[in-house]
């Protein structure tokens, strides 16, 4: 682009340049060369021009054409000149008239120098665009592992049992799920850090982990477990099942080991406790067998009736205990369909109640039934309910004293029912209360039969069980010496839906 307001000066330069290979655009002032001038190699600018001089011409360009080379021109070359125009942003500046030679090599270094300016400014905005994809593609993957973390956190915290991240050697938690809350009693947060072997009775009980742990990594075994006692934060010892799995990363000299923790203490207590209630029937039974095997030949018709009936006493409160454990397990797992419906359940408290008394003629103990009016209505399974009020009355005949009334009482509640079997009993020592719907619980609860009734201990719990499934509730109010009421409670069927399960 050449502007210079003297037309010999135009013609000159345009063909000298056209003849090197160069497509020249020309302007003889300043408003012209505004409408014509675009994003070309180079500029040729007298600095002395009619109306607007050169310097303004310059101006203009860099700031709308700041990639192309400005030339400044002129016919009184000064230092002063030279010094402003290049103030304003010139590439250089040359003498009239140009010499041929001069303007070419001046052109040529200007076309350079805007080439590397513009493969600069690509090289820049190719940089720009890189950076942005890294820091997208970062973002992106920051952002997915986040959810990953956030996505594992919440899958570990919904766990019932606790998940220990432990670095080896030294055994420190990296981290720990809400559930250590639960089970241990700990905040997550008490526990990072610390060293996962305060959590065990003694140094023999870590040991044994420890043992477990460096046998599988020696044996390059994927995973470990063992059973072991361990202690929560209050000082209360649980019995707990451990499986350790390990993860080896590269470079790393040891693995990390991600070991489950889970409660299993109710599990191995009622081991026991089944076990040592089977052992002294089974032992008599087979006692009796033995007997019966070797003298069957000689043994007088009485003798045999006496041991075939404690053989089957015996088998039977085998079979019970058993069955009550069968019905507990159902319903922890929610395998016991309720067949919930509205019901009036006066007619069916009545029922057993009278079905009762021949139980209770034994101990000459009376039954009664005090209904508040003569419907009320609830949401439940009858068959079920009718299991809990049979247990109910069971207990409390197996507990009172003979010539002692026991009372069943039903009312409204909140909307619901609300039913009670009131006994004479010797009544349950304070301390013991939270115990008696644990069933084989680890606290003995002293009150025993008055007669000598045997029972299997699961009763309670199956009759906690089932009046939960409902949505009610049950409890027990007593006074020692006085006797006890056990009550519980079942709703009016907004709680529970028809065929909801007991889970």
């Amino acid at each position: 682009m050449i502007l210079d307001d003297e037309q010999i000066v135009r013609r000159a330069l345009k063909m000298g340049l056209e003849r090197s290979g160069y497509r020249v655009l020309t302007a003889e002032n300043f408003k012209q060369f505004t409408q014509v001038m675009q994003d070309c190699d180079a500029v040729l600018c007298d600095i002395i021009l009619p109306g607007n001089n050169g310097l303004q011409a310059l101006k203009w360009a860099r700031e709308n054409f700041p990639n192309t080379p400005v030339i400044m021109m002129t016919g009184k070359p000064t230092v002063e000149t030279a010094a402003e125009a290049m103030r304003f942003g010139a590439f250089d500046y040359l003498p009239k008239p140009v010499q041929k030679n001069d303007l070419l090599l001046t052109l040529q270094r200007a076309i350079q120098h805007r080439q590397l300016v513009l493969d600069k400014a690509r090289l820049e905005a190719e940089n720009e665009s890189y950076r942005q994809q890294l820091e997208n593609q970062v973002e992106e993957k920051s952002q997915a592992l986040q959810e990953s973390q956030e996505f594992l956190t919440t899958l570990t915290n919904t766990m019932a049992d606790a998940v220990f991240s432990i670095r080896l050697p030294d055994y420190k938690i990296e981290y720990v799920n809400q559930a250590v809350s639960t089970i241990f009693g700990y905040q997550p947060a008490e526990l990072l850090g610390q060293s996962f072997d305060r959590l065990f009775i003694d140094a023999n009980g870590f040991a044994v982990y420890h043992q477990k742990i460096n046998a599988a990594i020696e044996q390059d075994r994927a995973q470990t477990q063992v059973e072991l006692p361990m202690l929560q934060k209050d000082a209360t010892s649980i019995m707990t099942e451990v499986v350790s799995t390990f993860i080896c990363r590269e470079g790393e000299a040891y693995p990390q080991i991600i070991s489950v923790v889970r409660d299993v203490t109710q599990r191995s207590f009622l081991l026991g406790v089944v076990a040592h209630e089977l052992r002294n029937p089974l032992g008599l039974v087979t006692g009796f067998v033995h007997v019966l095997l070797s003298e069957v030949q000689t043994m007088d018709r009485e003798s045999l009736e006496k041991y075939l009936g404690v053989i089957s006493e015996h088998t039977s409160h085998m079979l019970a205990m058993l069955d009550g454990l069968l019905d507990v397990t159902k319903i922890e797992f929610g395998e016991v369909a309720l067949d919930i419906r509205p019901e009036n359940v006066v007619p069916l408290l009545a029922r057993l109640t009278e079905e009762h008394k021949i139980l209770a003629k034994d101990k000459n103990i009376t039954l009664q039934f005090v209904p508040e009016k003569p419907e009320l209505v609830c949401a439940c399974d009858p068959t079920k309910v009718g299991e809990v009020l049979a247990n109910l009355i069971d207990n409390a005949i197996k507990y009172s004293n003979p010539d002692t009334i026991v009372q069943i009482v039903a009312r409204s509640h909140n909307s619901g029912v609300w039913v009670g079997v009131k006994d004479q009993g010797s009544g349950i020592n304070p301390q013991e209360i939270q115990h008696v719907f644990k069933g084989f619980s680890h606290k003995k609860v002293s009150t025993r039969p008055t007669a000598g009734e045997r029972s299997t201990g699961l009763g309670l719990a199956i009759c906690k069980r089932i009046i939960e499934a409902h949505g009610g509730q049950i409890g027990v109010e007593s006074v020692p010496g006085q006797g006890s009421t056990f009550w519980f409670t079942l709703p009016n069927g907004e709680q529970q839906k028809p065929g909801d399960s007991a889970r």
